[in-house]
């Protein structure tokens, strides 16, 4: 059976998890890359062995586990670590999508990839969905869910593509955009339509 992989992408705060859970209920199975991210760094993996040859038993907890808070300090410390650590996990992590995806055996499945634009993942997809909603929603959600104050939330959406970067995903593969201004029964509603399209194609 030929898989139709479909990425799920959308801001932070624009509602990518509701929709997510929405499409659960409807019985299609969703791989999370976050998931799979820490699940590719677990003690005695590959991917942790690989980082402590890099960075030092300093990352690691009293339990050989991966301190997280250490591998963000080593980000500060020294930009270029970005791209070694996502060098040594990105393979990783994109081999265990595919072998996951490979044993479901389902005719869709949609992959949460939240940095999908950012990583320029979409050639490993069939089509996307970006749930997208305006800025000033999008921040007013974040200081509500996150209580966290304006400053910092304006900066963690500025460091993610830009919403009419998300919406450009359509030149480079089939994209459905879910609007995500108004209440929840109406993002139930378009991702009901939506799901019925899918199904169908």
């Amino acid at each position: 059976m030929s898989t139709l992989k479909i990425a799920l992408t959308g801001g932070i705060a624009c509602g990518k998890s509701s929709v997510s859970q929405i499409f659960k209920k409807l019985g299609v199975p969703i791989i999370d890359l976050d998931v799979l991210a820490r699940s590719v760094v677990e003690p005695k993996s590959q991917g942790l062995i690989e980082l402590v040859a890099h960075f030092g038993e300093g990352i690691l907890n009293n339990d050989k586990a991966l301190n997280r808070q250490a591998l963000r300090q080593q980000l500060f410390e020294n930009s270029e670590n970005q791209q070694i650590i996502e060098k040594i996990l990105h393979p990783k992590i994109l081999e265990k999508m595919q072998t996951d995806i490979k044993k479901l055996n389902a005719h869709l499945v949609i992959v949460e990839v939240p940095l999908l634009v950012e990583q320029n993942l979409s050639n490993l997809f069939d089509r996307a969905i970006v749930v997208d909603c305006s800025e000033k929603n999008q921040l007013k959600r974040l200081l509500n869910r996150e209580n966290m104050d304006e400053k910092l939330a304006k900066s963690m959406i500025s460091t993610q593509a830009s919403r009419e970067q998300r919406l450009a995903l359509n030149e480079e593969l089939p994209t459905d955009v879910i609007e995500n201004n108004s209440e929840i029964f109406d993002i139930e509603r378009k991702t009901q339509d939506l799901y019925q399209k899918l199904v169908n194609l």
